[in-house]
């Protein structure tokens, strides 16, 4: 299950950088993610969960505003492949796997993303006519339903 638990979480932080880490967050905190006695512990801390959420929660807010840069340009990219690296590192060694094997997934996976997924929400804005608040109102729902899927096989 780490694959596609590494891939799930590493992709939404490519769409949205705190998704990944606020989902590990709240399964380690709820002991459904063994991360006790590695260097990924600090995750399991209540603190640091509600830390993530509210950073994610401003990170929803400001994705929607005109003046957020792209999320492919060098720095926001750079950051959600950290974001899928540490997501995808903390599930594999919860399993006792390699973190580097889920860090390469986990960061390939969330650059991937980040490509596909603005295209994509480019490409709907133009073909539907929606407004792009509207658009990514749907992608943040991708994204918390990914999320949670991705969790659902863990532990």
């Amino acid at each position: 299950m780490s694959v596609s638990n590494a891939l799930g979480l590493g992709a939404i932080s490519g769409l949205r950088s705190l998704s990944g880490p606020a989902f590990v967050s709240y399964a380690a905190s709820r002991g459904d993610l063994d991360l006790d006695r590695t260097v990924f512990a600090f995750l399991g801390s209540p603190r640091i969960f509600k830390a993530l959420v509210l950073m994610e929660l401003g990170e929803l807010v400001g994705d929607k505003l005109p003046a957020t840069p792209s999320r492919t340009s060098p720095l926001p990219l750079l950051g959600r492949a950290a974001s899928g690296a540490l997501v995808g590192a903390a599930v594999f060694v919860s399993e006792g796997r390699r973190a580097s094997i889920g860090a390469a997934l986990g960061s390939t996976a969330a650059i991937a993303a980040g490509f596909a997924g603005e295209r994509l929400r480019a490409l709907t804005v133009e073909k539907t006519g929606l407004p792009d608040p509207v658009v990514a109102f749907a992608e943040d729902a991708i994204v918390l339903l990914v999320g949670l899927r991705s969790l659902r096989n863990v532990r």
